[in-house]
């Protein structure tokens, strides 16, 4: 129970804009990530080339998880909270 309510307490003092597109971005990262994992394996087991585009799916789920801890970044310098400011910048910056 405490950590539901740890949970829904952060979710309360984030700004509702910069969570809905966390939750966007890391949801959109999570699906590129499961099709990824699904179209490898199915390329591995039937050995019939994909029509799907593994390199494209790969760079949108990068571009997804940078555009998530950039979102983070900007919430941090607008808040004032910048706890882990530099670990939330390089993680950001990293992919690119």
């Amino acid at each position: 129970m405490k950590l539901i309510d740890k949970t829904l307490e952060r979710c309360r003092e984030r700004i509702k804009l910069f969570l809905a597109l966390d939750i966007l971005f890391t949801l959109s990262a999570i699906y590129f990530s499961i099709r990824i994992l699904f179209i490898s394996t199915d390329v591995l087991v039937n050995e019939k080339y994909s029509t799907d585009f593994p390199n494209v799916l790969m760079l949108a789920m990068t571009f997804s998880l940078g555009m998530t801890y950039a979102i983070r970044v900007v919430e941090m310098l607008i808040t004032g909270k910048i706890k882990y400011f530099l670990l939330y910048l390089f993680t950001a910056l990293y992919p690119y």
